[in-house]
């Protein structure tokens, strides 16, 4: 049975995700949103808690600052781990980063495979697909971009936040004992 915590933390990364693709970048008002969130829930089971969501943060933000510093990687994915260790805590972030870096490197070359191809009607569903999602995300209120517009393919990188998303899920929720990471 899914909780307040489970659908908090699916709506944040969903978002997150969907930002990440669509215009690469992941706004603060999400991260804020989400920090906020996953204080106030791990604060409502006790101040331990509490403290392990901000030491999430902390140890989040500080894993990914050199890859930052040095262009690797964009704020907006910096502190979207910070998010993901505010929800999950400092414990499992190591094993989130893992399984972040696998599947961000498994689209990466997805990526690179399908640039290799000119895979055509991949990238127009890819950008079919975008495009459905928003205009039902936003009740309509959202227009398809014309034809002509960049798609996430056609820009250099993969967007981390999926990975950082993905690998949260796969580490809190599919391998919560770190059987298949081995730690």
């Amino acid at each position: 049975m899914l909780t307040l915590f489970d659908l908090v933390i699916i709506a944040v990364i969903g978002l997150a995700a969907f930002f990440d693709m669509e215009w690469r970048r992941i706004p603060n008002w999400l991260i804020l949103f989400g920090l906020s969130v996953a204080l106030g829930l791990n604060g409502l089971r006790g101040m331990n808690e509490f403290y392990l969501s901000l030491t999430g943060i902390g140890v989040g933000i500080g894993i990914l600052f050199i890859p930052f510093a040095f262009h690797w990687i964009g704020a907006g994915d910096v502190k979207f781990l910070g998010v993901m260790g505010a929800f999950v805590g400092p414990y499992l972030l190591p094993r989130v980063l893992w399984y972040s870096i696998l599947i961000t490197g498994g689209m990466a070359i997805i990526t690179a495979i399908c640039r290799r191809l000119s895979l055509e009607f991949l990238t127009r569903a890819c950008v079919d697909f975008k495009q459905a999602m928003l205009v039902l995300l936003t009740f309509g209120r959202a227009h398809a971009r014309s034809a002509h517009a960049s798609t996430a393919l056609d820009r250099q990188g993969v967007p981390w936040g999926v990975g950082i998303g993905l690998g949260t899920v796969v580490a809190y929720y599919l391998d919560p004992a770190g059987r298949w990471a081995g730690f």
